[in-house]
């Protein structure tokens, strides 16, 4: 059962809101460091949202666009930007969820010529990449018409050389106006987080609390000894399980730490250099993947 302090119930949001959020989502209360950014969201300041990933700062962006364009601003439109087209599809469908229970449109515009996009000229919210968004500023000022909040996802690449000038652009056009539009920053790695939120004149919502444990180990070959946990306790930061060897292959120890994840039910992240070599070897690994399957358990094939 959900804390008083942390309940979603006590939230001073829509109602429709609050009930689409528990009952279709499953969300009942709020971790520690969304309780503290939810204050100064929702009262319209800016804000810089700095915690760990998987800590729920999508959400807390999601009930500023709701307080804005349902409460403090009825009728104003928001801004979803987004560093990546992958992200933005992801971010496109969580936010039309909510928006269809709530009543608001939601738009999507990367500029793609191929797809992707849709009707933006009456949406409420548009999700967008920085580029997109300086682009319809420029050339289509009339979309951005009555605009009273933008969200900034991952805005520390503002320090990246390709993308970081048009995302300082993008939100120094708004921080030195004479327009009343709230700023909400969301990133899980700043490094000068007390800077940045300056620049942004906006409230810095610091922490370092999981919802999980950080495990991190080992790999070599497929040998993988736990050097350090990272949680939100010292019970979690506890005695370290024992080195294990994982079941695969010697000769592709990534083939091994898949295989092995894929039996514990977790999910597996795995970076690689370029787009074409993401292709590449996820190609290879599903491959793996269907043939292990295949031979030991159709239904988890299926699934």
């Amino acid at each position: 059962m959900a804390s008083s302090s942390n309940s979603i119930n006590k939230l001073k949001i829509p109602a429709l809101a609050k009930d689409f959020i528990q009952k279709k989502w499953g969300i009942n209360e709020l971790y520690p460091p969304q309780k503290k950014a939810i204050i100064p969201v929702l009262n319209g300041k800016n804000t810089l949202i700095s915690i760990p990933t998987a800590s729920g700062k999508s959400l807390i962006a999601y009930l500023g666009i709701i307080q804005k364009l349902l409460v403090k601003n009825k009728g104003s439109k928001a801004v979803y930007i987004v560093p990546l087209k992958a992200l933005a599809g992801e971010k496109f469908s969580e936010l039309s969820e909510i928006g269809n229970a709530l009543g608001l449109k939601v738009g999507l515009s990367l500029g793609d010529r191929d797809g992707g996009n849709t009707d933006i000229n009456h949406s409420d919210i548009i999700v967008c990449t920085s580029e997109k968004f300086d682009s319809l500023m420029r050339n289509r000022p009339e979309v951005m018409e009555g605009l009273s909040i933008i969200i900034a996802d991952e805005v520390h690449l503002i320090h990246d050389f390709s993308r970081g000038p048009t995302m300082e652009i993008n939100l120094t056009r708004f921080l030195y106006s004479n327009s009343d539009v709230q700023i909400i920053a969301l990133s899980a790695t700043i490094g000068n987080s007390k800077k940045l939120a300056e620049w942004l004149k906006a409230d810095l919502i610091q922490s370092s609390w999981r919802p999980v444990t950080l495990e991190q180990s080992t790999l070599a070959n497929i040998e993988l000894e736990p050097r350090k946990r990272i949680g939100s306790s010292k019970d979690d930061e506890a005695e370290l399980p024992p080195p294990r060897t994982l079941k695969g292959p010697v000769s592709n120890p990534m083939i091994a730490a898949l295989e092995d994840s894929l039996e514990q039910d977790i999910q597996t992240l795995i970076f690689v250099s370029t787009r074409r070599s993401a292709q590449s070897l996820a190609k290879k690994l599903s491959e793996r993947v269907i043939k292990k399957f295949s031979k030991e358990n159709n239904e988890k094939l299926k699934e």
